[in-house]
C-alpha cells in the first residue's frame, strides 16, 4: 500500500516541519506535513489558564516529546487529543473573524488535523508527531 503524504500546510516554508504520522500495524499509512510555525501557534492558542495542560498539550508546554529524544513521539491518547482540538475549534468559532485576520490558515489546519486523528482512531491506528 502506498502511503499518502499531505503537504499543503508546509509547501513554501523551507524551515522546521512537524509531521503527523498515522500508522497501522507498524506501517505508515498517511503523513500530514505542517510548518512548525502553524503547529506551535495552534498549540499555544489551545493552552489556556482555565484548563490544566494534559497529554499532548502538556508535552508541548514543557518542550518534551517530539522536541527531545522521543522523535517521533507517539500520541498516547488519540481520543484526548481529538477532544483538545475540538474544544479549541469551538473557541475558534466564537473568535473566527479575529483569527482570520492574523492566521487564516489555522481553521483549515485544525480541521485537517481533526480529520487525520479521527481517521486513525476509527481504524485503531497510532499517531506520531515528528519534528524535522
Amino acid at each position: 500500500m502506498e502511503k499518502i503524504r499531505e503537504s499543503e500546510f508546509y509547501e513554501g516554508f523551507e524551515e522546521e516541519e512537524i509531521d503527523l504520522i498515522y500508522k497501522k500495524d507498524g506501517e505508515e499509512i498517511r503523513r500530514l506535513e505542517i510548518w512548525e510555525g502553524y503547529f506551535s501557534t495552534l498549540l499555544n492558542e489551545m493552552i489556556t489558564e482555565e484548563t490544566e495542560a494534559e497529554g499532548l498539550l502538556y508535552v508541548y508546554s514543557v518542550y518534551e516529546g517530539w522536541y527531545e529524544d522521543e522523535n517521533p513521539w507517539k500520541i498516547p491518547d488519540i481520543t484526548q487529543a481529538i477532544t483538545q482540538f475540538k474544544n479549541y475549534e469551538k473557541k475558534l468559532m466564537i473568535n473566527k473573524k479575529e483569527i482570520d485576520k492574523i492566521w487564516p490558515e489555522i481553521p483549515k489546519i485544525l480541521e485537517r488535523i481533526l480529520k487525520f486523528l479521527e481517521e486513525a482512531r476509527k481504524n485503531n491506528g497510532e499517531v506520531y508527531i515528528e519534528y524535522l
